[in-house]
């Protein structure tokens, strides 16, 4: 079974609520998970935040999946996604900490994914950039997402088909303008909240694209031999 370790971080704001979800093999990456926006209801409760770590989990990864400043019991106030992408930097130095020798993903849902790549440059300025980044419903209609063609690593995109806030019609130019894209996959007949049973599935092979391959084979390879 999974194990699931309820933490309180030490954040930029305060203490930040977190929780940590591994699989029973020791894992073979880890990932952050952001959730979506705090003053809409966001926080690391919510279904796809859910999903995104269960998809981690199940590929052999380890999830740290947490509530930004302000969100649950989250110290702290609502910065605009300022003060949020130091609130990452903690969550990613903790899973430096447990785990300094595995590769990180680093995924964000809605203002989540924002938040996720705007993390990005210091990563890199840091010399601590992750393997890969997953964007679940990116908005690309509300913000600017400036930091994707500067990413030397690659990105993965699920978006929901009917999703006003990530147009297919908008995805459809992100090749050329984020050369790291390594693919974009749709949850059909959904908008923004992605409530369908195929998300799950979706997640799990656009972390797949990300993941080093030798990395999933040998995590197979463990789930096989059980």
């Amino acid at each position: 079974m999974p194990r699931i370790t309820p933490l309180e971080l030490k954040g930029p704001a305060g203490l930040l609520e977190a929780e940590l979800l591994e699989p029973e093999t020791p894992p073979a990456f880890v990932a952050t998970v952001a959730h979506p926006h705090p003053l809409y209801g966001g926080d690391m409760d919510n279904h796809v935040v859910d999903a995104a770590a269960a998809a981690v989990e199940r590929l052999g990864g380890a999830a740290l999946r947490f509530n930004f400043r302000g969100a649950g019991r989250s110290e702290g106030r609502h910065d605009a996604g300022r003060g949020e992408t130091c609130d990452l930097a903690a969550c990613e130095q903790e899973l430096r900490r447990r785990f300094p020798r595995l590769p990180r993903i680093g995924v964000g849902y809605s203002f989540g994914a924002v938040v996720t790549m705007a993390r990005l440059p210091r990563a890199d300025e840091a010399l601590d950039p992750p393997a890969g980044v997953l964007l679940i419903a990116p908005p690309l209609t509300h913000y600017d997402f400036e930091a994707a063609p500067d990413a030397s690593v690659p990105v993965a995109v699920v978006y929901g088909q009917l999703d006003g806030f990530t147009p297919p019609a908008m995805i459809r130019r992100l090749p050329k303008r984020w050369p790291t894209l390594n693919g974009c996959r749709e949850v059909s007949g959904v908008g923004h909240d992605l409530s369908s049973p195929d998300l799950g599935s979706t997640i799990r092979r656009a972390l797949e694209d990300l993941i080093p391959k030798e990395r999933v084979s040998a995590t197979r390879a463990k789930r096989t031999s059980r």
